[in-house]
């Protein structure tokens, strides 16, 4: 995936952070490639001792060299079209993961700055103490203060509301900005559920709406575009979700989480399907959707 591709702003501060997050992305592929090998051959040797059992029951030898050849090529198949469908997978992740969100803020934040960009594209690439220092030297401080505002509020799940009340104007954006992006994942990935299985009932864990509610609610009125947007991507993730909760914007401008009658489920034998936390656990942002 290249920078022109990817429909963020031109930036040249934009399109470095594109380029440092998407190495950063790469480089994984050493370790994925590993474990993807280490997958490959624990596999090969379970079938391998399965066919030693059955020509210790009688199998022919011709027969046992002919499947022992079948079990060889198909291993060395798989590890030599590993590397390219790795490599694949985590472009697409890229995409999905660091550039979609990026994208999502600058196109639906009234005012989404290069930094802010920039952050959306680089807080996943911190894995430890060095990372973040690295990016501060590339990048400043003005990047790197919404990426450790952000860390901090997810690293503490019950002081969020209150971490989201003391942040920064650019971390309140760029924080609706993924709850957003991560609602509207949710819908969309429930919706696709739906279509494979019409059966199952899909539903938002316990207590889930109001925690999404409060949260939004500690960043609301920073960001008018973004607090609309948040609104709706809500509603409609709980529409999908067949949840009785819904928010609303009171006549004073300020949101209202609305339960109305339980929407019936839809017929059949499938049990509930439970999504995780938008983003991950306690309501934070740091991982899938489901």
């Amino acid at each position: 995936m290249k920078f022109h591709e990817s429909g963020l702003p031109k930036h040249t501060l934009v399109e470095e952070a594109f380029n440092y997050s998407f190495n950063n992305v790469m480089q994984g592929q050493a370790d994925s490639l590993k474990a993807f090998k280490q997958q490959i051959d624990m596999m090969h040797a379970q079938h391998m001792v399965m066919l030693d059992m059955e020509k210790k029951s009688g199998m022919p030898d011709d027969e046992y060299k002919k499947n022992k050849e079948g079990l060889e090529k198909m291993r060395d198949e798989q590890l030599r079209v590993g590397p390219g469908l790795i490599a694949s997978e985590l472009v697409k992740m890229f995409a999905a993961s660091r550039v979609a969100p990026a994208k999502d803020l600058a196109d639906g934040a009234d005012n989404a700055s290069p930094d802010l960009i920039a952050a959306m594209l680089l807080k996943d690439a911190v894995r430890s103490p060095i990372d973040f220092s690295n990016i501060e030297k590339k990048f400043g401080t003005g990047v790197t203060a919404v990426i450790a505002d952000i860390l901090h509020i997810d690293a503490y799940p019950s002081e969020r509301e209150n971490n989201l009340k003391a942040a920064s104007a650019e971390t309140k954006t760029a924080y609706l900005s993924l709850l957003v992006s991560s609602l509207t994942q949710m819908a969309d990935q429930i919706a696709e559920s739906l279509r494979e299985n019409p059966f199952q009932k899909i539903m938002f864990p316990p207590g889930q709406e109001e925690l999404l509610f409060n949260n939004a609610q500690a960043l609301w009125g920073n960001d008018k575009k973004l607090d609309a947007r948040f609104v709706d991507a809500f509603n409609k993730a709980s529409s999908a979700a067949q949840s009785t909760f819904s928010i609303e914007v009171g006549a004073n401008g300020e949101p209202e989480l609305v339960k109305g009658a339980i929407q019936p489920p839809k017929p059949g034998k499938g049990g509930p399907l439970v999504p995780k936390n938008p983003g991950g656990g306690n309501g934070g942002l740091g991982g899938d959707v489901f």
